[in-house]
């Protein structure tokens, strides 16, 4: 099972090595395998979001980074206000500080697997465990069509922003889930997690300060 490292503006020093990794493993999928993004000349791949305000998790297996996560939150300026504002025709385009922009998600090819179980899985269940203790009450941004399923396996409310549309010949849409205990307990049930995942090393950056967390109504 991954440990996902939490690797902030505060904390990279301590990942110098982890972070070129996962930079390169970025690259080769994003640049090399999708051609979603141009090739780089230093194998590295960067783009205008990577800002001291993200916070990245690190999927660790055997000292390797295995799969990976960046949020940023949706009140500055994120993939999805930037370059698909349009996909947003059905709830307005989010910009608040407790919804999250979720992007560069992958999983080494060695380590992919069928549905949400498997590694993708585990890096679900380990940003919706950050998400609930950050405070984040909505997280999502662009995907593609087929990611949706596996949300919604994970038993967790999606709601979808816009219509689908094809972008680099795949159907994608903008989506976000509602973010919860219950989420993170149904995600861990489909994902075969029975412990924590996050690793918090050194000093971190909170997602949101103590003053904009909002406040939640107790269940009955």
């Amino acid at each position: 099972m991954i440990e996902a490292h939490v690797v902030n503006t505060r904390n990279r020093h301590l990942y110098d090595r982890e972070f070129e990794e996962f930079l390169r493993r970025r690259h080769d999928y994003y640049a090399v395998a999708n051609r979603w993004v141009p090739i780089s000349d230093d194998g590295l791949e960067l783009d205008p979001f990577d800002t001291p305000q993200a916070t990245y998790m690190l999927g660790m297996l055997g000292g390797r980074v295995v799969t990976s996560a960046r949020l940023m939150p949706t009140s500055l300026p994120n993939l999805v206000s930037e370059e698909f504002p349009h996909m947003c025709e059905n709830i307005g385009l989010p910009r608040r500080e407790d919804w999250a922009d979720w992007t560069r998600t992958y999983v080494l090819p060695e380590y992919r697997g069928v549905g949400s179980t498997g590694i993708l899985g585990q890096m679900f269940c380990a940003v919706m465990e950050y998400c609930v203790e950050e405070g984040i009450t909505h997280i999502g941004g662009v995907l593609q069509q087929y990611l949706l399923k596996r949300w919604l396996d994970m038993g967790w409310t999606v709601i979808p922003a816009g219509m689908p549309r094809v972008l680099s010949g795949d159907w994608c849409l903008v989506a976000y889930i509602e973010v919860n205990e219950k989420a993170l307990e149904t995600g861990r049930a489909h994902a075969s997690v029975n412990r924590p995942l996050l690793v918090r090393n050194g000093a971190q950056l909170p997602f949101l300060e103590p003053a904009q967390r909002p406040i939640m109504e107790a269940s009955r």
